[in-house]
């Protein structure tokens, strides 16, 4: 198949010092199977003949890395680009399920294409055409998932590659090849032997993707090895969660929806190792899922004052995405004249919270204030006197009522 990829011109200086050299060079995975797709590649690999030495000495005129030299790794710095150069290899015996205990390098690109895991990710290209050994061109164009050679065998070497079936599927809106899912289902218990920062990574992926919905309902007894409290959904419970994450936007908000009938959000996000930010922001979402929103200025104000304006459009979001995937069509309505509302009170600078009170506890103090608990309580009663629109936010009037109605 005549094949034209666009390669930056680093990419280019890399296959081309390494030609010159007497070895054999492509790029290689996902970005020839980005390339092809049409999307443009993050990040570029180089698979060479070359070993780990007779790359470092090809690039002697750049700056190098020893990335991973065990496994044939070499990272070349090129105008500030960093490129791995990986030589052919042949993975050995995977004891853990995750990474070969040793390799073996060969001067042959069919055994290093042979390794790899789904036949879109078989693919190399040099200037010279494409190596499409395993029919990885004809998966892209069937819009298929599938396994170079045996699945099970790819599987037990690398248990993650069980999830990346399901995060491809999901981005790239593939289905899996029969064979495939059924290994997929067939060795799910091989997800337990992977640690939890990389079954996170994928499964943000995953439910960011276009086709996560239908991956979710196929996989579900996927999930719910590294998640088996939703083994305790009902099947309405589970279809509205996966339903309202297809309206939301937000990763942390399709998570939190993902979790909002286990009742344990903040454990199950600790155990797959996400950060206290997500974890915090999900909980309070899910702890606020009966949070009565009204397009009411002043219970606006009191909710920003409570959530903050960020967690407080999240929440809205959240309750917008549930309420679509009920239908509730009043309820889509009220929130979205609510954030209209919320707009106009950061709009016209209304106070809601201490920062925009026109007095702060300095203000307190120099009228006689003892610091601490009286600072704060009389502030925070200016400020419930203020959202309620019984006091104007300026200093002088606020001044002249603390000194009036001190306790």
């Amino acid at each position: 198949m005549n094949v034209q990829i666009n390669m930056p011109k680093e990419v280019e200086t890399a296959l081309n010092t390494l030609k010159k050299s007497g070895y054999e060079a492509y790029v290689v995975g996902g970005c020839v199977r980005d390339s092809l797709l049409g999307t443009a590649p993050h990040d570029w690999d180089i698979t060479t003949s070359a070993k780990p030495d007779e790359i470092i000495n090809c690039f002697n005129n750049y700056r190098t890395i020893n990335t991973g030299l065990k496994h044939g790794t070499v990272t070349v710095l090129i105008d500030h680009v960093q490129i791995e150069v990986t030589t052919y290899r042949i993975d050995g015996k995977y004891t853990d399920n995750r990474r070969p205990d040793n390799v073996v390098f060969t001067d042959d690109v069919y055994h290093d294409l042979k390794r790899r895991d789904f036949t879109i990710n078989s693919l190399a290209y040099n200037n010279n055409g494409i190596v499409d050994l395993f029919d990885g061109i004809k998966d892209l164009q069937s819009k298929v998932i599938k396994c170079v050679g045996n699945p099970d065998e790819r599987f037990n070497e690398d248990g993650l590659r069980i999830l990346r079936a399901l995060r491809f599927a999901s981005v790239l809106n593939f289905i899996i090849d029969d064979e495939t899912s059924y290994s997929v289902h067939k060795n799910k218990e091989l997800l337990k032997n992977i640690s939890r920062e990389r079954i996170s990574v994928e499964l943000n992926k995953l439910i960011n993707g276009e086709n996560f919905l239908n991956i979710l309902n196929k996989y579900r007894d996927v999930i719910e090895i590294f998640i088996p409290e939703i083994k305790n959904y009902t099947r309405m419970e589970w279809d509205h969660a996966l339903k309202s994450m297809c309206f939301a936007d937000n990763q942390t908000v399709k998570l939190a929806l993902l979790l909002l009938y286990t009742n344990r959000t903040e454990s199950i996000l600790k155990d797959l190792k996400y950060d206290n930010a997500t974890i915090t922001t999900a909980v309070l979402l899910n702890s606020n899922v009966n949070e009565m929103i009204i397009a009411d200025k002043i219970k606006l104000k009191k909710q920003l004052n409570k959530f903050g304006h960020d967690n407080l459009f999240l929440l809205l979001n959240f309750k917008t995405a549930a309420a679509l995937a009920d239908n509730i069509v009043n309820e889509v309505i009220i929130i979205k004249n609510s954030k209209k509302m919320i707009d106009e009170i950061i709009e016209k600078n209304e106070a809601y919270d201490l920062k925009s009170l026109a007095i702060n506890g300095g203000d307190l103090i120099k009228e006689g204030f003892k610091k601490g608990k009286e600072v704060g309580v009389t502030l925070n009663d200016v400020l419930n006197l203020v959202i309620e629109e019984k006091l104007e936010n300026q200093r002088d009037v606020l001044i002249d009522y603390v000194k009036n109605h001190r306790k």
